[in-house]
């Protein structure tokens, strides 16, 4: 009895540590949509961890070996989906049947292949986060091992040596590592949600001058492999002290949404939009010619300029300067980007608001698009 309680706790060592590792594959949760290839080493990984607990048997009785290879196929077939359940199904199968064929083979193929099924469809018909999923897929995978078991062992030491130690066994380890593997799932969705709030503007949803600098940031390593051109929009909210002033900041608030909106509904997917704080919001275009670039700069500033912004008791008409830069069209070094374009930012307040200016070297000759 002493041994097999080793030969227990070893392979649930195994499993702990080997799921463990197994949430480290990718910052995000595995779930049936993740890419492929990350699905494929997600099978893959778990194909290991079944191996190694072949490897790992427990000796029930001189002579007789069981493990709980089945595990990891409960586990990819609770979260992973078709793909990695079938890779890993496959991976015990062929490995079973190289060491033999016969009675323990088929019957080990019967098993597997049943907890692959039984666990999808159970997950695919219940909430996966639930405990009674929980239970009932555990239930099911301890119900099987024990029938796997019955079948295959003496039956003389079936009761003492298996029963009493292998099957708790198999359902203590199967509901640990679905547990483990959800809390990791919940742990990185919890984290990845509070990095996306951390890289949005709270008051207008937009991106916040963090995440623009480190999009920009990557931006030019990309750049490194490929040249390619990068325009800068920066936009400003011509006298909005004075909104503040006279109607309040929950007014200047409400107009900030709504021009964070117009910009939204003008920019769509084509640049990166971001509020880097006060009245002050940019966009960045990657691979966007600066051709493309200047028409849609002039659309923003005419939708801003051509509708007041509705307020609580009444209509506020505002507009908006725009400063533009190019790399490599105005701007030869990619990091001087943000300065231009601030500049030319600079120069439409100077020229009389209300107007998009691109960026020049020499100041006195930047060009207005005023109409």
């Amino acid at each position: 009895m002493k041994s097999i309680l080793f030969d227990v706790l070893h392979n649930v060592t195994l499993l702990m540590a080997g799921f463990y590792l197994l949430g480290k594959l990718s910052p995000l949760p595995i779930t049936r949509e993740s890419p492929w290839l990350t699905r494929v080493l997600y099978g893959l990984a778990l194909s290991v961890i079944s191996l190694l607990l072949m490897q790992m048997t427990i000796e029930a009785a001189p002579g007789v070996m069981v493990d709980l290879r089945h595990i990891p196929v409960v586990v990819a077939a609770y979260f992973g989906g078709a793909l990695p359940t079938t890779i890993v199904t496959i991976a015990i199968i062929i490995y079973r049947f190289s060491l033999g064929t016969n009675l323990a083979a088929f019957t080990a193929f019967g098993f597997i292949v049943a907890i692959a099924l039984g666990t999808s469809l159970i997950v695919r018909e219940m909430p996966p986060y639930a405990k009674r999923t929980f239970t009932l897929v555990t239930l099911y995978a301890t119900a099987l091992h024990a029938l796997v078991l019955w079948i295959v062992l003496p039956k003389q030491i079936l009761l003492l040596e298996v029963m009493a130690v292998v099957i708790p066994a198999s359902f203590v380890s199967s509901w640990l590592a679905l547990l483990i593997i959800r809390d990791i799932r919940l742990t990185k969705q919890s984290l990845r949600m509070l990095r996306q709030k951390a890289q949005l503007d709270f008051l207008t949803g937009l991106n916040n001058s963090r995440a623009f600098n480190e999009y920009f940031t990557d931006v030019k390593q990309r750049l490194i492999l490929t040249k390619q051109s990068v325009v800068l929009l920066t936009i400003d909210i011509d006298h909005f002290k004075q909104v503040n002033d006279t109607y309040g900041h929950e007014a200047g608030d409400e107009v900030l949404r709504q021009f964070a909106n117009r910009l939204r509904d003008g920019v769509a997917e084509s640049g990166y939009l971001s509020r880097n704080g006060g009245e002050e919001f940019s966009v960045l275009f990657e691979g966007v010619p600066l051709a493309e670039v200047l028409p849609l700069a002039e659309q923003l500033r005419e939708r801003i300029a051509s509708s007041p912004f509705r307020l609580a008791t009444t209509e506020l008409p505002l507009t908006a300067s725009f400063g533009l830069a190019a790399y490599d069209e105005t701007t030869l070094q990619i990091d001087d980007l943000l300065l231009d374009a601030d500049a030319a930012l600079y120069q439409a307040k100077q020229q009389g608001r209300n107007q998009v200016v691109l960026f020049s070297p020499n100041a006195e000759s930047a060009v207005s698009f005023q109409e």
